[in-house]
């Protein structure tokens, strides 16, 4: 199933993540200024924010709108979110050709929304040695194991992406992109640092410890 982003935190997460420097990403990034400057204490859904956003200004958003709106004494914390979303729709009509900001904002989801597939969370992997009852030929990236966290009995399929290799052979360490099939169920459980194991049927293949967390469903909140 296809995962959505909803949340300022996952979003901000994949762009995070996103190592190549493009203009979508530029805007991505101006569009989360925006929102992290919008004055609301408890703001992180985004289609939420989207809705407070075009109330304010007014819809459809233009670059014309959000510069009438000037500062009178109590709305800074709005210019400033509005002049984001201004420099991001100007660097999107120059750059892509688009002034709309639905459809940039719908461009912006599309992209990330295809890595967001790819990934929960960033491990790194201890693949058991074929002496120590590991596999006994490498896994290529994409080998989906059963992922199993102490504090659940449930076991749930974990795609390993490899990030910058193709396989790993029994005994390596590698890092790797996560998709587990059942983040429902383990949403708000997992921290940076907890470990799992990964499995083929009830034989241990491996280890693995969360480095970070990339969709902001599964974290647990801290207290």
């Amino acid at each position: 199933m296809d995962n959505k982003i909803e949340t300022y935190s996952t979003l901000w997460n994949l762009v995070d993540l996103d190592q190549t420097n493009h203009k979508l990403k530029e805007i991505a990034g101006l569009f989360l200024n925006a929102m992290n400057d919008w004055p609301k204490y408890d703001r992180h859904k985004i289609a939420d924010f989207v809705i407070e956003l075009k109330e304010y200004f007014g819809a459809p958003l233009t670059i014309e709108k959000i510069r009438s709106k000037k500062f009178n004494g109590q709305n800074a914390w709005q210019v400033e979110a509005g002049s984001s979303i201004a420099e991001l729709i100007d660097t999107s009509i120059r750059f892509c050709n688009e002034s709309n900001f639905d459809n940039i904002f719908k461009n912006i989801l599309d992209l990330y929304e295809q890595e967001f597939n790819k990934v929960d969370f960033i491990a790194k992997l201890k693949y058991r040695t074929t002496e120590q009852g590991g596999r006994k030929i490498p896994a290529k990236s994409g080998y989906r194991p059963q992922v199993k966290f102490d504090f659940a009995e449930m076991q749930t399929s974990g795609q390993q992406t490899f990030i910058d290799k193709e396989s790993v052979l029994p005994g390596e360490i590698v890092d790797a992109k996560i998709k587990i099939l059942s983040p429902d169920y383990f949403a708000g459980c997992l921290t940076e640092g907890m470990e799992f194991e990964f499995r083929e049927g009830a034989t241990i293949i491996g280890t693995g410890e969360i480095k970070y967390i990339v969709n902001g469903k599964l974290k647990k909140a801290s207290r």
